[in-house]
């Protein structure tokens, strides 16, 4: 009996290979691939975008014709934007008659600021020798000293803090034509025209900027001289 069990057993051993074999080849397998790869393209069984009308008129018109809850979602779409485009329009509805867009609006424009200052004092600690960094450091100031986000006051400031910040970082950093286009925009806008006409003709030749700089100066100085 004994020698039976061990002949079973044997016997067993010498099929378990043969039998799993069979079930390997007859069953199908239900692994997964461990895989991230994706097979085709995703966006052919994505859900498409809400249509919406084109818009043929001009936003600002738009915003003096619709009716409150139209402007209301309009308006809160504006933070996605740039502020330093949309401020103009902003402070339109802050001094409206209508309060809960005087809020939105007002809102938009505080949060817009606070960035952009943010954004003013992080350029400031930048070496001064980077012209990337001071052109930035510019463009955000100039921002900052527009009507739309300062007052009368606040911009004479801010100018007068951005002719220096200017002056400084053209002594020290290579004159790139973007740090360049910059302070000439500053001396521009704080009168300094004449300054402001010299650094426009030292921009290249070709440049649409330094026929647009030059042409604003100069008709800046003869305004100056009729005055």
């Amino acid at each position: 009996m004994p020698d039976t069990l061990s002949i079973l057993i044997f016997l067993a051993v010498l099929l378990l290979p043969i039998v799993i074999s069979v079930i390997i080849s007859v069953v199908p397998s239900i692994r997964k691939e461990a895989t991230d790869t994706v097979v085709g393209n995703p966006l052919h069984n994505a859900p498409l975008a809400p249509k919406g009308d084109v818009l043929t008129q001009p936003y600002v018109h738009l915003t003096r014709v619709l009716d409150v809850p139209d402007l209301s979602g309009s308006i809160l779409g504006l933070r996605h934007l740039p502020i330093a485009k949309t401020a103009p329009i902003l402070d339109r509805h802050v001094h409206g008659s209508d309060p809960a867009l005087q809020l939105y609006a007002q809102s938009i424009l505080q949060q817009g600021q606070d960035d952009l200052h943010l954004r003013f004092q992080q350029l400031l600690e930048k070496p001064s020798t980077d012209s990337r960094m001071a052109c930035w450091l510019l463009e955000t100031g100039l921002t900052l000293a527009s009507p739309a986000l300062s007052s009368q006051a606040e911009r004479v400031t801010w100018l007068e803090r951005l002719v220096s910040l200017a002056a400084d970082r053209l002594g020290k950093a290579p004159p790139t034509p973007g740090l360049v286009a910059a302070a000439a925009r500053i001396f521009l806008a704080a009168g300094k025209n004449a300054e402001a006409l010299r650094l426009a003709q030292a921009l290249p030749e070709d440049s649409p900027l330094a026929t647009l700089l030059q042409q604003q100066s100069i008709h800046a100085l003869h305004q100056q001289r009729l005055n």
